[in-house]
């Protein structure tokens, strides 16, 4: 199945949701304490913190002229 530029996203959501089913059903998190969501929650803005850190960097990169 060729989607051309449809490839990555699909990919990436068909990722997303298996990552959240496993860590709802698979790790039990669904059905634990507020202290397990919130410890469930900071990790997921940490990494929405790094790769938005991460991707500012990368398309940054030309907006600076190296001194020749």
């Amino acid at each position: 199945l060729d989607l051309k530029f449809m490839n990555t996203i699909v990919a990436l959501t068909i990722a997303v949701t298996k990552a959240t089913l496993v860590v709802l059903f698979f790790m039990h998190v669904k059905y634990s304490t507020r202290l397990t969501w919130v410890v469930a929650a900071s990790g997921v803005v940490w990494l929405a913190i790094m790769v938005s850190l991460t991707l500012s960097d990368y398309l940054s990169r030309g907006w600076v002229n190296a001194a020749q």
